[in-house]
């Protein structure tokens, strides 16, 4: 009897929010838990080679990311956060997607538009980090900035040129 009546406690406070595990998470802290993992694998278990210990915590954070993505959809800083998290697992065209989606959010996010470029070129994708580069080009009105921007658009032209080259960390992107 005891255990009965324990088990209707136990549902009763979960259904009116008492459960610990009850309340969903918001955005912002599915975005902030995805950010810590990300940390924690990238500047904790990396540079203690720590490396199933740094999988285990970029896939918490991809999994925390994703969560804060479908809940806000519009949230421009979860993509990014997610897009750097891939990039960094040598995860690049998911990278890519993942920053492709940021910019027809937010078309006017200039760090964006670079990240693709980078995910791009690290793909080896270089007709592609050239189109990135291009458009934002069009965004942009520093000259310091526009010559920057024409140094890249020149050497991936070049490497777009040469078939076979591997971008300069020799990873794919097809995790």
């Amino acid at each position: 009897m005891k255990t009965i009546v324990r088990m209707i406690a136990i549902a009763i406070a979960m259904a009116i929010g008492l459960g610990t595990h009850c309340r969903a998470q918001s955005t912002d802290e599915l975005e902030a838990a995805g950010v810590a993992h990300f940390k924690k694998a990238y500047y904790e278990a990396i540079p203690k080679q720590k490396t199933a210990e740094a999988d285990e915590e970029f896939r918490k954070a991809e999994t925390a990311l994703r969560k804060a993505i479908l809940q806000n959809p519009d949230r421009v800083s979860a993509y990014q956060h997610l897009g750097r998290t891939l990039f960094v697992q040598g995860k690049y065209q998911q990278a890519a997607k993942v920053y492709g989606d940021a910019l027809k959010i937010d078309p006017e996010n200039k760090p964006a538009y670079l990240q693709l470029a980078s995910a791009q070129e690290q793909a080896g994708d270089y007709r592609g980090a050239v189109a990135t580069l291009q458009m934002l080009r069009t965004k942009e009105t520093d000259p310091a900035a526009l010559n920057r921007l024409d140094e890249l658009i020149g050497r991936f032209k070049a490497r777009q040129a040469a078939p076979g080259e591997q971008p300069s960390s020799g990873k794919g992107g097809a995790k």
